[in-house]
């Protein structure tokens, strides 16, 4: 068997391990293909490796002969860690290999949002993390709005933070010394839900994300779609078909940026007197929840542009799922508003489902560390002999 082959027969393994585990090796050799000698050495390898385990054997189900040894994903041995940059904060989290949140630690800016102290801000957390939790790291994901060309490792502009051709993912991995990816939050956040989230085994899926930067991340075909020069997804300049009072970068005042970002909604708020000068989204939802007719409707409105750009995107790619994270999913509340916007906006156009399609993030507002980490796991479930030293070197009994 070539190297090739085995990484190839490595990645399927753990793949549907991942996705429909416990699982025999006799139910993994029928998903892929494989001779029940090769599953048998190959299982054992990734055992030893520390990236499978063997659960304690069960009787199979109304079914005689040998019990049944289930394999799972082995999630004692290795961590992740995921690395978000916002606006305001960095989030850092530490993951294992099935993808559950173990530890998150949230550093605040510090003044400028310049490039180099932001990442050397987040190695410091990162390094903090990784010492009081004495975890093996594999591998670090990183992501952050705007356009980022995942293979080149490379933020191309991130209007917000001010960020133009900075190369992440050397920097980063280069202080780290660990294996380093980057991705766009946006399709980072499509990939989480569809690797352990609430997009399970969905081919095709939209994620819309509505923060204070706006951006979807395309699942096609099962495979995440980074556009021609890596810049699919940039929906900031979408008509919501509304006239907000500012004016966006591309002279229009329509778009889902300038009428629906968390940053749009925030002023909105402070010039009515909803919230302070400083006042949060957090304190908008608290406002609206204890009983600010005004706060409430202006959170409504919000969320019927969002269903109103949910609804354009339903109506351009027929996506089986979409799932909206974001500011939004601080007041889940809102849902109904949002397909409702979506509804508004397809009509009789299509025969959509929108209650079944239009779904929110079941990872609320841990969604952007968690998905950054996907970015790196994806990787090492893509190829696994890349992050486990001697791992094709392994030979079996």
């Amino acid at each position: 068997m070539t190297v090739e082959v085995r990484q190839q027969n490595y990645s399927a393994i753990l793949r549907t391990v991942m996705r429909r585990g416990p699982i025999a090796r006799s139910e993994l050799s029928e998903l892929t293909g494989m001779a029940t000698g090769t599953m048998t050495r190959l299982t054992s390898l990734l055992c030893s490796a520390g990236l499978l385990r063997e659960l304690p054997a069960e009787a199979a189900h109304r079914a005689l002969g040998r019990p049944r040894t289930p394999m799972a994903v082995d999630e004692r041995t290795y961590r992740v860690v995921g690395v978000h940059f916002g606006l305001r904060r960095t989030t850092v989290c530490l993951l294992d290999l099935r993808g559950r949140l173990l530890a998150e630690v949230r550093l605040p800016h510090r003044g400028r949002r310049a490039f180099e102290p932001l990442v050397a801000q987040a190695v410091e957390g990162i390094r903090d993390l990784v010492a009081r939790h004495g975890a093996t790291v594999l591998g670090v994901g990183a992501s952050t709005g705007g356009w980022v060309d995942r293979e080149a490792g490379v933020v191309r502009a991130h209007r917000v933070l001010g960020w133009r051709d900075v190369p992440l993912r050397d920097v980063l991995g280069g202080s780290l010394g660990l294996p380093t990816e980057v991705d766009s939050s946006f399709r980072a956040l499509a990939m989480a839900e569809r690797w352990f989230g609430g997009a399970q085994g969905v081919d095709d899926l939209v994620g819309l994300f509505v923060g204070n930067v706006v951006g979807a991340g395309f699942v096609l075909g099962g495979q995440v779609f980074p556009g021609y020069r890596a810049a699919a997804g940039s929906v900031d300049h979408l008509s919501v078909g509304v006239q907000a009072a500012e004016v966006c970068s591309c002279g229009r005042r329509d778009c889902l940026h300038v009428a629906a970002s968390d940053l749009a909604v925030l002023a909105e708020a402070r010039q009515a007197g909803l919230i302070g000068t400083r006042g949060t989204l957090e304190q908008l939802v608290q406002a609206a929840r204890t009983g600010s007719a005004d706060a409430d409707g202006l959170l409504v409105a919000r969320a019927e542009l969002v269903g109103v750009a949910a609804g354009t995107l339903i109506d351009m790619l027929d996506p089986e799922v979409l799932i909206v994270s974001g500011g939004v999913v601080d007041a889940p509340e809102y849902l109904p508003a949002v397909r409702r916007g979506a509804c508004a906006y397809l009509g009789d156009k299509r025969a959509v489902d929108v209650e079944s399609v239009v779904r929110l993030s079941v990872f609320g507002t841990d969604g952007v560390a968690v998905s950054a980490a996907s970015v790196v796991l994806d990787r090492i479930y893509a190829a696994p002999a890349a992050f486990v030293p001697g791992l094709l070197e392994l030979r079996y009994g």
